[in-house]
């Protein structure tokens, strides 16, 4: 069986014979970012290709708690690339001519089998931070730390201080999710209304730590207009706060927890038609 996804909309197909895994890869718009998963959760490995374009995918495998991408050069160069509707970084080798992603699917599901494609085909680790979430395989940093750091707010509203443990950059993304997710879902008054003092200057603190500076002074006023401009400027949804944390991942990546960090001199987001190679 493989499931596809569009936009966090999930199909499961059928796989039977010979020709099914390309009908199935081209059932849908390449436009719309789809991927296509096959998994064995008993022995916990998976496979997920990922539509790039009419002619390109990427395909990922997954195998000891660790993703690696079917590759075919050692090419060093990176490169941006929208996944399921998701931007990421991805090996420049594993933009791959759509006919591997059906060797790959069909090997697993009615060929030799993942042992097979794990044993003959040429992978390199995919890094340590990409995060399979939701059945949704993010490889932008930032987005998992921001994920991540959802997941530690909620621990620690539900269990209290003793889940309060991480990395020191992780926990101040933590205490800014936690105020942005309130602010979005009722304004700043719902914040000064359901937060104590001390847990609203551990956040001022986290956004003075991501050099948000001037949240102090808009949480006093409860002014939302105010937070929108410092928060998500061009009305990109915490835009400023991703992007405070891109800037510490240049400079300070271990107070994240993270040390495979993707360099700066990746190739430019690729987004139109014709876009690799």
């Amino acid at each position: 069986m493989i499931e596809r996804r569009i936009f966090g909309l999930t199909r499961t197909l059928q796989v039977a014979v010979a020709g099914d895994v390309q009908r199935i890869l081209m059932s849908a718009d390449p436009g719309d970012d789809p991927s296509y998963t096959w998994r064995d959760d008993e022995r916990g490995v998976a496979v997920v290709v990922s539509v790039i374009d009419a002619d390109h995918c990427q395909v990922a495998l997954l195998d000891g708690g660790r993703w690696h991408d079917l590759v075919d050069s050692d090419d060093p160069t990176l490169a941006w690339v929208s996944l399921t509707g998701t931007p990421g970084v991805v090996p420049l080798a594993s933009i791959l001519p759509c006919r591997f992603a059906v060797d790959a699917l069909e090997t697993v599901t009615i060929g030799a089998g993942f042992d097979h494609l794990r044993a003959t085909r040429r992978w390199r680790p995919a890094p340590a931070w990409v995060d399979d979430r939701d059945g949704v395989l993010l490889r932008d940093l930032v987005e998992v730390l921001w994920n991540t750091a959802g997941d530690l707010w909620l621990r620690v509203a539900v269990e209290g201080p003793a889940a309060d443990h991480g990395p020191i950059g992780l926990r101040h993304l933590a205490r800014m999710h936690g105020l942005h997710s309130r602010a979005m879902a009722g304004g700043l008054g719902s914040v000064s209304a359901d937060f104590p003092p001390d847990w609203i200057d551990a956040a001022v603190r986290a956004g003075d730590y991501l050099g948000l500076t001037g949240l102090r002074a808009v949480l006093r006023d409860a002014d939302d207009a105010a937070y929108d401009r410092l928060a998500s400027p061009a009305g990109d949804d915490g835009g400023a706060i991703r992007a405070a944390v891109q800037r510490k991942l240049d400079t300070v990546p271990e107070e994240f927890g993270v040390t495979d960090v993707p360099g700066r001199a990746i190739t430019e987001f690729l987004a139109g038609p014709g876009r690799v190679r």
